[in-house]
């Protein structure tokens, strides 16, 4: 579980910086804003997953079955998922629906729910692709 806490966080922090960054210090909006943001929502949890999974996979002493990985995987983009969606909300409760306009929502249920389900939902995909990358090879 500490690996899931670790690098979820990891995760949940480098979007809320880039979040902050953007509408903070550049000011970006609209479609340049959104394809911004897939890439470095992506990114950044991608970078998560591996450097978790592969973590999970040295603790085991270099071994790793697609199992492990997955759940490893799916338990960090949990962990970010509900650290990020709890960063929206907490941006649309201190900042305003201002910053949440762009992407589309200004309630909190539906940014808390949408977020989380979407991250969550990315991130057991990214998991299986990297848990399949990482899983050790069966000597025979």
């Amino acid at each position: 579980m500490k690996t899931a806490i670790k690098y979820g966080l990891i995760v949940a922090i480098a979007i809320a910086l880039w979040v902050a960054f953007k509408h903070f210090i550049l000011n970006l909006e609209g479609p340049p804003a959104q394809l911004a943001d897939l890439f470095v929502f992506n990114f950044a949890a991608i970078v998560g997953l591996v450097l978790g999974i592969r973590a999970r996979r040295a603790a085991n002493g270099g071994v790793l079955t697609f199992g492990e990985g997955w759940k490893t995987g799916i338990s960090i983009a949990a962990t970010y998922a509900m650290l990020t969606s709890l960063y929206f909300v907490f941006l649309l409760a201190v900042v305003g629906p201002k910053i949440m306009q762009q992407e589309g929502e200004t309630s909190y249920l539906k940014a808390f729910f949408g977020v989380s389900a979407g991250f969550t939902l990315l991130g057991c995909i990214f998991s299986a692709i990297i848990a399949l990358i990482f899983k050790s090879r069966s000597k025979a």
